[in-house]
């Protein structure tokens, strides 16, 4: 009995050291993420119910900034913007990302040839992607763009700097830069699919667009819900491809919420209804974030 019991208080004094010794090597990252995380998010909840221009004392308005936030109509544009973009970009990530993966599934050089071309967009940084983009769609005569348009015979467009096309052309720089990931995940998902189900498909006479809607489709859930969340929120997220290709412009074409926050925030130094917009868009965001979680 008295073995039994020192065993038992061992196996305790055992499992107290195992936590300490675990909580020692998580204790740095979590103090970083509780500096750079929980605190600046505190603070910007904090900030939301004042008014605030960093100069001049923090003046409590309780609610008065989102009362201000949801009667401006250019915060209702820039959330519709916003929501244009995210969901646009989102459903040609997942059309295209899976028609090439399907297209790339194969042995040989050329599918290998094509995943590599695709992926290379993807692993580019932002702002090198970004100067590409710029070249192709910007509105000077020999950007890419018009450049094949005066080969074609057809007159020059201004599209990143146009009014009715430079959305257009900052959700097809989301599609181009994102689409290799995309194919990339499917592609990984294309092959954990065991091959029997597709054989059997075919024995019993099924097309490749049958297999494609009932089999391949289905099977790839978890992985297109994972891959419409994440693009969701990093769709709401954008802000540095915004700013650099068009800096929310032309006029409020392309301002989307973070584009919205900064300018308030660092244009025009009213920092408590920026932190009231930022709340907002967190809350977007935390939503998404809910949802992937519980579908995971």
């Amino acid at each position: 009995m008295q073995g039994k019991k020192s065993f038992a208080m061992f196996g305790k004094s055992l499992k107290k050291r195992e936590a300490r010794v675990a909580f020692s090597f998580i204790s740095p990252v979590l103090i970083l993420y509780t500096v750079f995380f929980w605190v600046p998010l505190i603070l910007i909840v904090m900030v939301s119910f004042t008014k605030w221009d960093m100069f001049k004392p923090m003046k409590f308005v309780g609610l008065a900034n989102y009362y201000k936030l949801f009667s401006d109509p250019y915060f209702l544009k820039a959330f519709l913007i916003s929501s244009v973009y995210a969901l646009s970009s989102v459903g040609l990530l997942i059309f295209f990302g899976l028609t090439f993966a399907v297209l790339f599934n194969r042995p040989g050089l050329i599918p290998f040839l094509g995943r590599m071309l695709f992926f290379m967009s993807a692993i580019l940084p932002l702002i090198s992607a970004g100067a590409i983009w710029v070249w192709i769609t910007g509105p000077e005569s020999y950007s890419g763009l018009n450049s094949l348009m005066s080969f074609l015979g057809m007159g020059r467009g201004r599209w990143l700097a146009g009014s009715n096309t430079a959305l257009l052309c900052v959700i097809g720089f989301a599609v181009w830069h994102g689409t290799g990931l995309n194919t990339l995940l499917y592609t990984a998902g294309l092959r954990g699919i065991p091959s029997v189900y597709v054989d059997a498909a075919r024995i019993d006479g099924a097309s490749g667009f049958q297999i494609i809607r009932y089999i391949i489709i289905p099977l790839l859930r978890p992985i297109t819900l994972f891959l419409v969340v994440t693009n969701l929120i990093a769709g709401f997220n954008a802000f540095t491809p915004i700013w650099f290709l068009t800096k929310g412009g032309p006029g409020t074409a392309t301002r989307i919420l973070p584009t919205y926050i900064y300018q308030f925030g660092f244009n025009r130094f009213r920092f408590g209804f920026a932190s009231a917009s930022a709340v907002v868009l967190i809350g977007i965001v935390l939503i998404f974030t809910y949802i992937r979680l519980r579908k995971l």
